[in-house]
């Protein structure tokens, strides 16, 4: 079938009885799929988008969900983002897939803007969008004067906002609209606020959006100073792609995630298509490592703010749990956790 666009769509027919084997099948990276043929070929049996069939006695047994088509083979559910051929097929015959971080998990967004900058909503906009998807907090996290392009915030104007943000916590109930920003990092590593104004706020996120070209030594000296820097919570998609447009920086994402761990600082998964920054391979890395990692929808409108599904999806291929990602905490946990690492 040739859809608008000219995208060729394929489709495949089968008894709702086959359904599960057929999305299994058709689900997750090839390799995934070829392991497990060649495992269970070796064990007498067949497996195919139909079902799986007894070879000696060709007999081929249907499943209508994927975790039965898994249950046959003595196999823990194997989540979809997890079928890499990474590993999963072991975990699985252990019990010892992880329970994957969900969407429901998420309590608050801490990564948007507003019309204070480039934005095109207001702030109590945000604030009961947020609030009509079950959020308990937002952090409003402007762009720093730096990008002057995207009209940032210098003190003054900053100052301004947050006696805004307070007179509207005053008014608005069931959610909690946290003082931010998103502070342009340097090309020395420095951050382009003060640490008396960083100071006052309930999150700093510190990122980079200019002086791109730098070496991978320099440009990796500069985000570790950031994470260095004691104003610093997050580190705002790391590597600067825009899928499509821009290469990622030329960065040691080794020894960026070493220096997150040993400050206890927090790196971003960006759940802005273009940028879905960090990849699941690198969030994945950054976990192992012990560094605690956020999402953010970086929204520039209310509809925006649902693209926090994309970037649970790129937490789950990184095998996050829950515990991995700061803003599955209550407000309260969040907050604590934002003080201790101030100083």
């Amino acid at each position: 079938v040739i859809v608008s666009g000219g995208l060729q769509v394929d489709l495949r027919m089968v008894e709702h009885n086959s359904f599960g084997s057929l999305l299994q099948y058709f689900t997750g990276n090839k390799q995934h799929n070829i392991s497990l043929r060649e495992k269970w070929r070796k064990q007498g049996l067949k497996l195919s988008e139909y079902g799986i069939t007894d070879i000696a006695k060709g007999k081929l047994e249907k499943f209508s969900t994927e975790e039965a088509f898994y249950r046959r083979l003595g196999l823990q559910y194997i989540p979809p983002e997890l079928r890499e051929a990474q590993g999963e097929i072991e975990k699985a015959e252990q019990g010892a897939i992880p329970k994957l971080v969900e969407l429901s998990d998420i309590k608050g967004d801490l990564h948007m803007h507003t019309e204070w900058s480039d934005g095109h909503d207001s702030l109590e906009k945000m604030a009961l969008a947020a609030r009509d998807m079950g959020y308990q907090y937002i952090a409003i996290t402007e762009h720093s004067a730096g990008r002057g392009i995207a009209h940032g915030l210098d003190v003054e104007r900053l100052r301004q906002q947050l006696a805004e943000i307070r007179a509207l916590n005053e008014r608005l109930t069931g959610i909690r609209v946290l003082t931010g920003i998103e502070v342009d990092i340097r090309a020395d590593g420095s951050l382009d606020l003060p640490h008396e104004i960083l100071s006052e706020l309930d999150v700093v996120i510190a990122g980079v959006h200019s002086s791109m070209n730098q070496s991978e030594e320099k440009m990796t000296r500069r985000i570790i100073n950031a994470i260095e820097n004691p104003d610093t919570h997050i580190i705002a998609h790391p590597t600067c792609r825009l899928i499509g447009e821009r290469e990622p920086v030329a960065i040691d994402l080794e020894a960026i995630f070493r220096a997150a761990a040993k400050h206890k600082k927090i790196m971003e998964i960006n759940a802005m298509p273009d940028r879905l920054d960090l990849k699941d391979i690198h969030a994945f890395r950054a976990r192992e490592l012990g560094v605690k990692l956020s999402i953010g929808t970086d929204s520039h409108s209310i509809s925006h703010l649902d693209f926090m599904r994309l970037g649970v999806g790129v937490a789950r291929r990184a095998w996050c749990e829950p515990q991995h990602i700061l803003n599955t905490l209550p407000l309260a946990a969040l907050l604590g956790v934002f003080d201790s690492l101030q100083g």
